[in-house]
């Protein structure tokens, strides 16, 4: 793979490291931001499907009673 740098990227980059390296945790950051964003994509296409909507606290409140109603 060949990238093209600016001098002035190529020095900011150097400070942080090596060429190589920058670029390679450049490209893991981005196609993990690339499956987040398809990830959150499904869950949004999922949640419009669904009619069953809840709330964080809502969560909470069903996790705090089964624990409460559990035997000790």
């Amino acid at each position: 793979m060949s990238v093209r740098l600016a001098e002035e990227e190529k020095k900011e980059l150097l400070e942080y490291g090596g060429l190589s390296k920058g670029i390679r945790e450049g490209v893991r950051l981005y196609l993990k931001a690339q499956k987040s964003q398809e990830i959150f994509r499904k869950l949004g296409d999922l949640q419009r499907k669904n009619s069953v909507k809840t709330t964080s606290e809502k969560e909470v409140e069903l996790i705090r009673q089964e624990r409460e109603d559990r035997p000790r």
